[in-house]
């Protein structure tokens, strides 16, 4: 298969609305583009993002399977703290030239979001102030809710998937994306493509895994509670709490208990901690539990009235 440059693209109409208008990135499985929505009325049309699949991928199964996870789950999921999906389909092949194939090239829009991810924003300021950290912690714990009431589990919840964009005043507005691994309610455990989300495999990123997850667990809201827990302790600290070889990081999730944190209150501290318990059962059961429970520290209690 031949593929051109990704610019190439540049100029399509999506579903007779949305015009790619810029390719703004490349990254492991699709290209980025903003696009116009052309029904928009006004002379200042909305710009929003548009993700297909690279055509080198078309034949790979495991990262077609990984976009149809993440169109399906996203599309399912509506709140605030999940970047809304605002339409999908397939590319068709005029509109196409990346690939001398005549498999439809995958697409879909989401809104555009003009910020940082969690990850770039540790990069520069390695650790956050304890109550910015209940401020976006809570936001991650609410999408995560609404994503649990919609029968979708993250599985791989990690500051590149956690993005920020600023307030006027400098607060911190959260949106989860890529939900490419999630686990959707009602998956038949022996039908999934590319090794997703089938039992008995691991799936997700080795310093947020849960243990049950590291193990192959399919994955349960607990996971991603969790997953959220190591991602508490890294904001606060400036690192995660187990470092090592994938053997070593998996034994550590399984086995070892966290360092201790010099920062925060005693009570956030015990949030943290409650959420990396070993054993789901005794973690909060739902995310909505954790975020009353980081709202009830004196970090939050201070900024009730700028938490969502």
């Amino acid at each position: 298969m031949t593929c051109q440059s990704p610019v190439d693209l540049v100029g399509a109409l999506l579903a007779e609305r949305y015009r790619l208008v810029q390719h703004l990135a490349t990254g492991g499985v699709g290209h980025l583009y903003v696009v116009e929505d052309e029904r928009a009325h006004g002379r200042v049309k909305p710009c929003h993002v548009a993700k297909v699949l690279r055509c080198e991928h078309l034949e790979n199964n495991t990262l077609r399977a990984r976009f149809a996870r993440e169109v399906e789950a996203t599309s399912r999921v509506h709140d605030r703290h999940v970047r809304a999906l605002l339409h999908h389909g397939d590319l068709s092949r005029c509109q196409a030239p990346l690939a001398e194939s005549r498999t439809k090239v995958p697409y879909f829009v989401a809104e555009l979001l003009s910020g940082f991810d969690l990850a770039d924003t540790l990069r520069l300021s390695r650790c956050l102030a304890p109550e910015r950290v209940v401020q976006i912690a809570v936001q991650v714990a609410c999408g995560l809710a609404a994503a649990h009431a919609s029968g979708v589990i993250h599985r791989d919840l990690k500051p590149e998937n956690i993005f920020l964009i600023y307030a006027p005043d400098g607060s911190p507005r959260v949106k989860l994306l890529d939900f490419g691994f999630s686990w959707i309610d009602g998956d038949p455990i022996d039908d999934i493509s590319g090794r997703l989300t089938v039992s008995r495999t691991a799936v997700g990123t080795l310093d947020y895994i849960a243990p049950e997850q590291a193990l192959g667990d399919i994955g349960r809201p607990p996971a991603d509670i969790y997953s959220l827990g190591i991602v508490l302790f890294e904001m606060l600290s400036g690192s995660v709490p187990f470092e090592g070889s994938p053997e070593i990081l998996v034994k550590k999730h399984l086995r070892d208990a966290p360092p201790a944190l010099e920062r925060g209150s005693i009570e956030l501290r015990r949030v943290v901690f409650h959420a990396l318990e070993k054993d789901p059962s005794n973690r909060y059961q739902s995310a909505a539990a954790m975020a009353g429970a980081l709202r009830s520290t004196p970090e939050g209690q201070s900024l009730s009235s700028g938490i969502a």
